[in-house]
This record gives structure tokens, C-alpha cells and sequence, in this order.
């Protein structure tokens, strides 16, 4: 309770503080020196963060044609905030020798830019990509090889993301012909109360090996048990804590709450350290303890590569460059996903949204 607290007195504070910052830069680039004017703006960066907040709130409470509304549209001005915090930062520097540039000018190119940058953000999220890749893993069985896998991470139905989006993705995993799908966390947002289509639509996943499932932090946050009840008659398999050997590949799946990647696995007698395997783990965290394990692929996804610029800068720094992408070290390899959905507002600059397909040799 404590962290989420002070989590959210710091999530307040920096709201606060980045509008704050936008009222400055909206009076000083645009010489607005009506008093009213000013109130005006004022009032309009005022309500924005408020509402934000609200729809937050409301969004845990009331799942309504109305509600899904509001909470797009204050997400959508969390994306906007980005850009014209990014672009006025850019535009101060700019007025700075040697530049001197006219603060009406840039201040135009702040809005134009802003415009198109969101614009663009909300376009690139409807139209997530195929990835391929190709990973050898050590000790493949026959029966893997050359086989492809799909993963599916942080999907994040909910307000946003709903039933024709998710429609869309299981027709588009399908089309890959997958071996095996993993869907490795955040399946659901936290929003919404609304999920009868996801049982129904699981089921129509073709593949052969079986489709696999663990728990993300937004799952936590949705309920756990509320995620498994819904996964029921899905046809997906649910790992927690646990592994499956299929066709001689271990399949393991740990939960997120779970961050003790070397004791469960060391709590698995079947599990052959040298053998072939795959962890469905859904933070690209823990590295050392799954190398060390003899884990051999390992599936993350989490930070959506920081989604919109120029959050990239954080994932990566947090996530020491691992947050997006294929690493491999020996005969380990990490593959961590931007996801298939988004958090918080539907765009993406600087990143896509995406289904992975493995080829395994």
C-alpha cells in the first residue's frame, strides 16, 4: 500500500509539474498577455491532468460505452503531453544562442509537430508488425526443428483494446501456421469488465503443441484468479510455477509475482538443466538466474520498448539494453517483445506493436 502511495504522489507531482511547464511555454512562445487568455489556458491545463487522473479511477469502477470514451480520449492527451513536452523542450533550447530562433515560429512548429506526432502515434498502434526471427536453441528435438513459434505479449485487453482488436490478432497468429503459441503476460489491461470473447476466441488458435499462458503485472493488478476463471474452457494452457515437456522441449512458465527465477526452477525435479527449454517469463529480468539454470530461450516482453519516444531512453537504461529485441549469451538467448497492444494511450512512435514468430533450429 505504501508503494502505491508514493507511487502516486510522484505520478501527481511530475503531472503537476510537466503542465505546469506547458502553461509557460504556451504564454511565453505565443506573447499571450490577456489575463483571461491566460485563465483560459490555464483552466484547459488544469482539467486535462485532473481528468486523467479521474478516468484512471473511474476505469477500475465503471465499464460503460461513456467510460471507454473518456478513458481514450485522457490517455490520448498523455500521449500528446509527450510530444509537446519533447518538442518545447527542443523549441527553449532553440531560442538559446546561437540559434536565437523567433519564439512564435518554433512555437508553431511545437503544435504542427505535435499534431502529426500524435497522429501518427495512434496510426502506427492500429498496424502492429510480423516479426521474424530465427533462435537456435542446444539439443533441439527433431520434432522442433524448423518448427515456428508464436508469441503473443502484453496484449492488454480492456477499455482500448477490446474484441475486434483481439479478433484480428488470433486470425493474424493463425495465418502463421504456428507449432506453439505463448502469451507471456499482461493478456488483460486491467480495464473493463467485459471479457466473454476471450475464451471463445482462444479456442480458435491452431497449434499443434498447445497454446501457453503466464501471468503479467497488469494481471496482478486485474486479479490473478479473476485471469485464470477467465482463461477456463480456453484451451490455453495456464503454467504457474510450473513446466511441460512436449515433445521433449521443457516449456516453462513462472508467474510475475514470482521474481525468484532459480529456486522455482530448482523446486522442478523434471527439469533437466542441460536439456532443451523455453522460459515464459514475463520480464526480461532475472537473466543471470536462467542462464545460470541452463535456460536456453527465454520470452519476455514488459516494456514495450519505452512504446513512445522518448521513453525508449528509460527501458533501455533500466533494463541495461535488454527491454527490446533478440540477445543471446552462449547457449542462452532472450527475446524480449514490444507487445502486441499498448499502455495507457494507443500510440507508438519510435516503436511497433507486434506479433513474434520464432522459427526454432
Amino acid at each position: 500500500m505504501l508503494q502505491i502511495i508514493i507511487f502516486a504522489t510522484i505520478a501527481i507531482g511530475l503531472l503537476a509539474v510537466t503542465h505546469v511547464f506547458l502553461f509557460f511555454s504556451f504564454i511565453k512562445f505565443f506573447t499571450v498577455e490577456s489575463v483571461k487568455m491566460q485563465y483560459f489556458i490555464g483552466s484547459i491545463l488544469i482539467f486535462l491532468p485532473v481528468g486523467l487522473i479521474c478516468a484512471q479511477i473511474l476505469s477500475h469502477f465503471y465499464d460503460t460505452y461513456f467510460s471507454r470514451c473518456i478513458f481514450y480520449l485522457f490517455n490520448l492527451w498523455f500521449g500528446t503531453l509527450t510530444a509537446l513536452l519533447t518538442f518545447f523542450i527542443l523549441a527553449w533550447i532553440a531560442t538559446l544562442p546561437p540559434f536565437n530562433a523567433p519564439r512564435f515560429v518554433l512555437g508553431s512548429i511545437v503544435l504542427f509537430a505535435s499534431i502529426a506526432y500524435t497522429s501518427y502515434g495512434i496510426w502506427n498502434a492500429y498496424h502492429p508488425e510480423i516479426k521474424h526471427i530465427t533462435v537456435t536453441i542446444k539439443n533441439l528435438p527433431e520434432g522442433w526443428k524448423g518448427k515456428k513459434v508464436v508469441q503473443a505479449s502484453d496484449i492488454h485487453l480492456g477499455f482500448i483494446w477490446s474484441e475486434a482488436f483481439f479478433h484480428r490478432l488470433i486470425a493474424d497468429i493463425n495465418v502463421q501456421k504456428p507449432e506453439a503459441v505463448f502469451i507471456t503476460g499482461d493478456l488483460f489491461d486491467g480495464t473493463g469488465d467485459k471479457f466473454d470473447y476471450v475464451a471463445n476466441d482462444l479456442r480458435k488458435l491452431i497449434a499443434p503443441k498447445g497454446s501457453y499462458f503466464i501471468t503479467g503485472n497488469h494481471e496482478t493488478y486485474f486479479g490473478v484468479e479473476k485471469s485464470y476463471a477467465l482463461l477456463q474452457n480456453s484451451g490455453v494452457t495456464i503454467l504457474r510455477d510450473e513446466m511441460k515437456n512436449v515433445d521433449g522441449l521443457q516449456i516453462v512458465g513462472i508467474n510475475f509475482e514470482n521474481k525468484k527465477v532459480t529456486d522455482t526452477l530448482a523446486k522442478m525435479p523434471e527439469y533437466d538443466r542441460n536439456g532443451p527449454s523455453i522460459l515464459l517469463y514475463h520480464e526480461p529480468a532475472r537473466t543471470d538466474e536462467a542462464k545460470a539454470s541452463g535456460i536456453k530461450l527465454q520470452l519476455s516482453g514488459h516494456t514495450h520498448a519505452g512504446q513512445i519516444f522518448p521513453y525508449g531512453f528509460i527501458t533501455s537504461l533500466y533494463y541495461s539494453s535488454l527491454d527490446y529485441g533478440l540477445h543471446k549469451f552462449g547457449d542462452y538467448t532472450l527475446y524480449t517483445s514490444s507487445g502486441a497492444g499498448t499502455w495507457g494511450p494507443a500510440m507508438r512512435v519510435g516503436t511497433n506493436s507486434e506479433i513474434v514468430v520464432i522459427t526454432l533450429q
